[in-house]
């Protein structure tokens, strides 16, 4: 039983609401949690009041409101690592790839993920990529690659190496864009799918 009286219940959407969240320390609104998890925000509601009401996540009272791992709930690590290795592989790391700030553009395709990630960038959302990467990888075999890099070496790599180019233009974009490109006119980057 929990503090609340009733027996936690958590949805593949529960899950996937720990899992945005331990990626991003300070927190995603509720909008930006459902565009994350590609879900409807009533859905994500609902899922959240159920964390809210477990105190497993935190309301931050902000304008909009913000909702984040209640920093000090003793089952906070072992659910996130939990909705780590739960879903499929290629679910879990879309997630934690849409989630986190580090990463500013992923895609997807039959070779694995293809990701930037911001040349500078806060300690703990890195971190939380590296651990939550490391989990998937080492959870199952058919984890897909993921091929990491800066913003600055993707940028370098796609004008140098003909099949990465070839590849990023067929992948599926999962977020952002490619990062600015200086062979392309006004050095923007391919828009997002």
């Amino acid at each position: 039983m929990t503090s609340s009286g009733r027996r936690l219940n958590l949805s593949p959407i529960g899950f996937d609401i720990v899992l945005s969240l331990s990626q991003t320390p300070d927190g995603l609104r509720l909008a930006d949690l459902a565009h994350v998890m590609g879900s409807p925000v009533s859905s994500v509601q609902t899922a959240l009041r159920v964390l809210v009401a477990n105190q497993l996540v935190r309301r931050e009272e902000v304008d909009p409101p913000r909702y984040r791992l209640t920093p000090d709930h003793p089952a906070r690590d072992e659910l996130a690592s939990l909705a780590t290795v739960l879903p499929e592989p290629a679910h879990a790391i879309g997630v934690i790839l849409r989630a986190n700030p580090v990463v500013t553009y992923a895609a997807v395709d039959g070779m694995g993920f293809i990701v930037a990630e911001r040349d500078e960038a806060a300690a703990a959302p890195r971190e939380a990529l590296d651990h939550h990467l490391g989990l998937v990888a080492d959870s199952r075999p058919e984890t897909p690659a993921v091929m990491r890099a800066s913003e600055t070496e993707l940028d370098r790599l796609l004008r140098v190496a003909v099949g990465l180019k070839g590849r990023a233009a067929k992948a599926l974009t999962i977020k952002g864009r490619l990062p600015a490109r200086r062979d392309e006119p006004h050095g923007r980057g391919r828009p997002g799918a």
